[in-house]
């Protein structure tokens, strides 16, 4: 009996003992998970002070802060919507290009021509107008210049030329360090504008004339008579500006050519001229799609244009056409070596030079935290933030990039300082260099209503402003503290 009872009261302590321990096990771990939720409540919030990367999306979920309402999400412009169908075009035109391949288009490019003829134009002492013949005259240029291009082009383009006569007197400008005259843009934009807000336009060409007995008479004597006069022809902006333009003179018709015998046979004079200066507008696909593509002064071959072969004048077939034939029909021969390329216009590159396949719309540019505008500074060349909204011009120049342009400033665009690719650089605005590196801008979707502004360089250095009023420069991701993420919503009237 007491040997049992030895056992019982043994046995007794072990359960004891083992219920000891569990207990305190289980106080452990639960000291253990509260400690670690005390923890978790006091930890710091984490502010996202490192943007998604653009484009790439992750299966790991954004922690959020609790107990507060997320964020509207800003309404920016979604780009790559609009520029999808712009990057088709350019590879199928490559594409068409690098095989060779010259099928017709099924459907012909619309393409509208605003074609101003300016009456009465004025320098100084200086007064010249168009005669009744001269208006004749222009209409017929007009025609033969339109049915031109489509024959050669082989029906791929339809062109529309709309022809208006202004009778206001107009001034010329003169061209900075030379003797000749010109009509500028600027000049005459309101009429541009009118016309641009009733039809749809895809370039313009204005003409003015100083020829003719009439002129000579009434000018004659008169102090800079002799000295200053048009340009034969000026190309201001092509594919690369909002709107191409160019502007000439018309001068009077060679013997033998007048009246217009075939519209499809560019036998006038100002035909040629015209045909010339719009050719202009459209070497920019060079640019634009990384190929081999003709200046129109490549009839002039070596030593200026060592590829090309040199073309003379055929005065039955007026100025250079047989190089102008070449070029917008995609055969013009260009050597490298022992290599022949054929190069110009292939039928699939036609649809690029409508002017609103590159034009993206009018556009705000708004700091991410609502600090302010993006704006050109008054007339100068610098950018800072404001209060007051800049209306900006944004265009596709192809690979990715963009081009901004402030709307009051039209010809002048977002411009890296010398096109140096450096920390702390300014950004402000310029003429077209040509140093496209430093003059178009990736705009990086950052995932979350904003765009980063960045330089195309390896560098990936961003548009940033440290604060309102201070010019705009690049620095890389954060790097310094200020505005990097930007809202760019549609202005109001954009297409």
């Amino acid at each position: 009996m007491e040997i049992n009872e030895r056992k019982n009261r043994r046995n007794a302590g072990r359960i004891f003992f083992v219920s000891l321990v569990i207990c305190v096990a289980f106080a452990v771990c639960a000291c253990g998970k509260s400690t670690e939720k005390d923890k978790a409540s006091k930890r710091e919030p984490e502010t996202a002070t490192v943007k998604p990367t653009p484009d790439v999306v992750t299966d790991t979920p954004v922690p959020t802060i609790p107990h507060c309402d997320p964020l509207p999400t800003p309404a920016s412009f979604a780009f790559k919507d609009h520029t999808s169908d712009t990057d088709w075009k350019i590879y199928e035109a490559v594409n068409q290009y690098r095989s060779g391949d010259y099928t017709r288009l099924s459907e012909p490019v619309q393409y509208y021509v605003l074609w101003l003829g300016f009456t009465h134009v004025t320098f100084g002492e200086l007064d010249f107008r168009m005669t009744d013949f001269d208006r004749e005259y222009l209409q017929a240029v007009a025609l033969n210049y339109e049915k031109t291009i489509e024959s050669i082009a082989d029906h791929n383009v339809d062109i529309t030329v709309y022809l208006y006569f202004v009778d206001d007197v107009m001034p010329l400008t003169q061209y900075p360090g030379e003797d000749w005259l010109y009509l500028d843009r600027e000049t005459v934009m309101s009429y541009i504008e009118k016309y641009c807000s009733e039809k749809e336009i895809d370039t313009v060409l204005t003409t003015v004339q100083t020829a003719g007995e009439e002129n000579r008479r009434r000018n004659e004597g008169k102090e800079g008579y002799g000295v200053h006069d048009v340009i034969l022809g000026l190309k201001t902006d092509g594919l690369e500006s909002e709107i191409g333009y160019s502007t000439f003179n018309l001068t009077e018709p060679a013997e033998g050519t007048w009246p217009l015998a075939d519209p499809e046979i560019p036998s006038l004079c100002a035909t040629a001229v015209a045909v010339h200066e719009w050719m202009h507008q459209l070497e920019y696909l060079k640019t634009l799609l990384g190929v081999e593509y003709p200046n129109t002064h490549a009839y002039m071959g070596p030593p200026e244009f060592p590829n090309y072969r040199k073309y003379t004048a055929d005065l039955n077939d007026y100025d250079f056409f047989e190089f102008y034939r070449l070029v917008l029909s995609g055969k013009c021969p260009y050597t490298e070596g022992e290599e022949i390329e054929l190069v110009g216009m292939y039928p699939k590159m036609w649809p690029l030079i409508k002017r609103n396949v590159l034009n993206l719309g009018r556009f705000t540019i708004q700091a991410s935290d609502e600090s302010g505008y993006l704006t050109a500074s008054d007339g100068e060349v610098s950018l800072t933030i404001s209060d007051e909204p800049c209306v900006w011009l944004i265009r596709y120049a192809g690979n990715g990039r963009y081009i901004l342009s402030p709307e009051e400033y039209p010809d002048l665009r977002m411009d890296l300082g010398n096109a140096w690719d450096s920390e702390g650089n300014t950004v402000g605005i310029w003429v077209y260099t040509g140093y496209d590196d430093a003059q178009t801008w990736l705009l990086m979707d950052n995932g979350v209503g904003t765009y980063s502004i960045q330089t195309p360089y390896p560098s990936g250095r961003l548009v940033t402003v440290t604060e309102a009023g201070e010019q705009a420069r690049i620095y890389t991701d954060f790097a310094v503290p200020g505005v990097q993420n930007w809202i760019i919503k549609e202005a109001e009237g954009s297409r």
